[in-house]
């Protein structure tokens, strides 16, 4: 999520999109899809907070992990280290 306003947006550029988010991702009828990238850390994954808040249990949230090439080998699980059979 943007939270610096860069060259024309709004101030509260913040708050708009997470009110954005929250309109949507609050109905029950929706699936939450977290997304967050591979080399950051996912206890600060603002997609998986934000999936938290709504659906603390977990049942509307796919969480997505990108750029698993990015990750470093110590964070890889093994099955992701071992060429397949």
């Amino acid at each position: 999520m943007t939270k610096v306003p860069v060259g024309d947006q709004p101030k509260d550029i913040e708050k708009q999109i997470r009110d954005m988010l929250l309109k949507y991702v609050s109905k029950p009828s929706c699936i939450i899809l977290a997304v967050t990238p591979g080399n950051q850390d996912l206890a600060n994954s603002d997609g998986l907070k934000l999936a938290r808040e709504v659906d603390p249990e977990g049942t509307r949230t796919i969480g997505v992990l990108t750029k698993i090439d990015l990750m470093y080998a110590r964070d890889l699980p093994p099955f992701l280290l071992s060429p397949p059979d």
